[in-house]
């Protein structure tokens, strides 16, 4: 073989080892096959090209481009190279996560449950960013910023009203208050002695009282039957009281009352014969003079029979008319 076949082959073989090499060093197996899918994001957070894509830790590709989506709404299209036959749902989700301190950044892949739809070249699958580490901290020390916030406005508040209760008036009037208290507690402690003293005299008379009680208490028990009884009869009466119709009764006698009171006006007034009976002086005149021509009439009967009864021995008495009877009556009256 010639020498310049031999340079032309050694240059050949560097020129593939230079490219071979490159890929290795971006993370590109030229010898496998590679699946492009893609990815849209909002914000990126500092990803770059060449960063890897794992699926739990597993580094299955990497971050071949990013670039403005066509539709220039800003947001950023991320294309991955995938180099694995693992079976990849294409419902799984490209999220970017923090892999250090420094920030740097890398893709997880999280799988889809639903393995009838299968991920394949030129597929979108769904974007999700997970916070940094800076970030994160700040989410979770930003309530207890708030609360700090809170409790120095607080604190500020309180050393205000410190401040303010501490000026001459407010400690006199302080000072006063706790000496009307003192006032008030001696005030509670005399009449607290008072008390017990007069409770001390007066104990015989307690005592008494408190056994006159009990033994009340006592008769009280002791007629528990007879005063079960007597309230019985109370509640029966009430009872009966309730049945009575006392409201019907009342308005009877009411209206009797009236009546009473109608009959009365108008035998006062002279209405009627009662009224006038009464009120009549020479009715009653007449009255008194018919009975006591009555009066005569029965003991003029009595002691001269032969005036009013006539009889005969011999026969019939003899027979009068009306004119002689009147006749005969009109004598009679005049004697």
């Amino acid at each position: 073989m010639s020498r310049q076949i031999r340079a032309g082959l050694i240059a050949l073989l560097a020129l593939a080892m230079l490219y071979w090499g490159i890929n290795f060093l971006k993370g590109k197996n030229i010898f496998s096959s590679q699946t492009l899918v893609y990815s849209i994001y909002q914000k990126v957070d500092g990803l770059t090209p060449a960063r890897p894509v794992t699926i739990n830790g597993f580094q299955v590709g990497q971050v071949n481009r990013i670039y403005f989506h066509p539709n220039k709404d800003g947001s950023l299209v991320v294309e991955m190279s995938l180099n694995t036959d693992f079976t990849i749902p294409k419902s799984s989700i490209a999220r970017i996560n923090s892999t250090s301190l420094m920030g740097d950044k890398s893709i997880e892949l999280i799988l889809g449950q639903d393995y009838s739809n299968l991920l394949s070249e030129g597929d979108t699958l769904g974007s999700e960013i997970m916070l940094s580490l800076t970030e994160e901290v700040n989410r979770q020390v930003l309530p207890l910023k708030q609360k700090a916030e809170s409790l120095i406005g607080s604190i500020d508040t309180a050393i205000t009203l410190v401040t303010s209760f501490l000026n001459e008036q407010t400690r006199n009037n302080f000072i006063a208050t706790f000496t009307s208290v003192r006032k008030s507690f001696e005030t509670l402690e005399h009449t607290t002695k008072e008390i017990d003293l007069l409770i001390t005299d007066n104990r015989v008379n307690l005592t008494s009282l408190i056994a006159n009680i009990t033994s009340i208490s006592n008769g009280l028990k002791e007629n528990e039957t007879e005063l079960s009884a007597i309230i019985a009869n109370a509640e029966s009466i009430s009872d009966t009281i309730a049945k009575a119709k006392i409201g019907e009764t009342l308005r009877s006698l009411n209206t009797a009352l009236a009546q009473t009171e109608e009959i009365f006006t108008k035998v006062n007034n002279g209405t009627g014969s009662a009224g006038k009976l009464i009120n009549d002086p020479q009715l009653y005149d007449d009255m008194a003079d018919a009975a006591e021509q009555l009066k005569l009439l029965l003991l003029d009967v009595k002691y001269n029979p032969n005036r009013y009864i006539h009889f005969s021995v011999f026969g019939n008495s003899k027979e009068y008319d009306k004119e002689e009877m009147d006749k005969i009556s009109t004598e009679e009256f005049k004697d």
